[in-house]
């Protein structure tokens, strides 16, 4: 079975279900508090820091990154690229509903929790593979590591990996200042940054299959 849509309705329609499925599964991720994704790190620390929500704290730390790209690409920022804030907020929202959403799920079993952080890296790696397939605008965290690869001329994989392990050190560094242990980085974390990436390969030759891009 395949589907077949108009190729602008089935860009907007993988956007917006990559937005809904990764917002999913990094709340998953996060909410049973085996540690969680390295890009979510800070924002997650700052949210225990400040009280925000995550939500919040994802918002604003995205908006940082849109201004670093601004900084960074100067003449060649396209002001498309302004749709990040958008999509953003919107990506903000669905972590929010998320996090209500799932505010529920305590358990003495580590088994099970594991079990739903390796579920949440599941829907993560859906939604990363919806967005690539998409072929729009990406969200601002992603947007700052090609902002950076352009500028640089290196690999994308290769500032990627730098971005994230920026994102745990700073994480690491204000949660061992303001609340006096490193919150968040825990197993989870590193599950998360070597499993979502292979999961993306098969996924997205799954969904090659059944919903070819046009």
């Amino acid at each position: 079975m395949k589907l077949n849509l108009p190729p602008a309705l089935g860009n907007v329609g993988q956007l917006l279900l990559g937005i809904v499925f990764m917002s999913f599964g990094i709340c998953l991720i996060s909410a049973v508090h085996l540690g969680t994704t390295p890009i979510s790190s800070l924002p997650w620390a700052l949210s225990k820091i400040s009280g925000l929500t995550f939500g919040t704290t994802t918002f604003l730390c995205n908006i940082v990154f849109l201004c670093i790209q601004i900084l960074l690409l100067r003449k060649e920022f396209s002001k498309l690229n302004f749709l990040q804030i958008p999509l953003v907020f919107l990506f903000s929202l669905c972590t929010d509903f998320w996090m209500w959403f799932l505010s529920g799920i305590h358990s003495d079993s580590y088994w099970l929790l594991l079990l739903l952080s390796l579920v949440g890296n599941a829907f993560l790696a859906l939604g990363v593979a919806f967005e690539i397939r998409s072929k729009s605008i990406p969200l601002p965290g992603e947007g700052l590591v090609i902002a950076v690869s352009v500028v640089s001329r290196q690999p994308f994989y290769r500032i990627k990996i730098g971005n994230d392990v920026t994102m745990v050190v700073l994480a690491a560094i204000l949660g061992w200042f303001f609340l006096n242990e490193i919150y968040g980085i825990r197993e989870g974390t590193v599950i998360s940054a070597f499993l979502v990436g292979i999961l993306v390969k098969f996924i997205s030759k799954f969904l090659d299959r059944i919903w070819p891009i046009k």
